[in-house]
């Protein structure tokens, strides 16, 4: 699993043995650096095998040879347009949650390589997985034509006329 632009979210690795964590911030590198991180994810994990937990203080658009291919995850969550850039980091196969703070789940939708299989909203202090309706998404509120051109120009996401917290793509091809 790999989180390009987390910054210090280091909820993913409660859940999953083996992530990466990918951020330029000086202060995210100072966080991971220290013992206590890991420490403080030992505690918490949710799973009994070891962690495997990689921090690289870099731009996450500098993308390294030795992780492409090899995540059957992709988070992009508030950091602009992971979807993309960083889709090289994805198996075919493999899922992206993204959120459309940056337009990044609109970019997902309109990018031929992904494929929208799900969404997730929270409902009783739960996320819930939903499968239903998904081609109802993606329709702009506006009398607009969607294009990566146009959203990496805006910067942030359009109005959609049905919306959902979180999306979850699939990578195709």
């Amino acid at each position: 699993m790999i989180y390009p632009g987390s910054y210090v979210q280091i909820s993913p690795a409660f859940v999953f043995r083996d992530v990466t964590f990918i951020d330029s911030d000086k202060n995210a590198k100072k966080f991971f650096e220290d013992n206590s991180t890991l420490d403080y994810i030992s505690k918490r994990k949710e799973y009994e095998d070891k962690s495997h937990i990689a921090f690289h203080a870099r731009d996450y658009a500098e993308i390294m040879d030795e992780l492409r291919t090899t995540a059957d995850l992709l988070i992009s969550q508030y950091a602009g347009f992971i979807s993309g850039t960083c889709k090289d980091y994805l198996k075919i196969g493999g899922y992206l949650l993204v959120n459309n703070s940056h337009a990044d789940a609109g970019l997902a939708s309109i990018d031929e390589d992904y494929d929208l299989v799900a969404t997730a909203s929270k409902s009783g202090g739960q996320y819930h997985i939903s499968t239903d309706y998904l081609s109802d998404y993606f329709i702009p509120k506006k009398d607009i034509f969607i294009t990566k051109k146009y959203l990496y120009k805006l910067g942030k996401g359009v109005g959609y006329t049905k919306t959902a917290p979180l999306y979850i793509f699939q990578r195709i091809s």
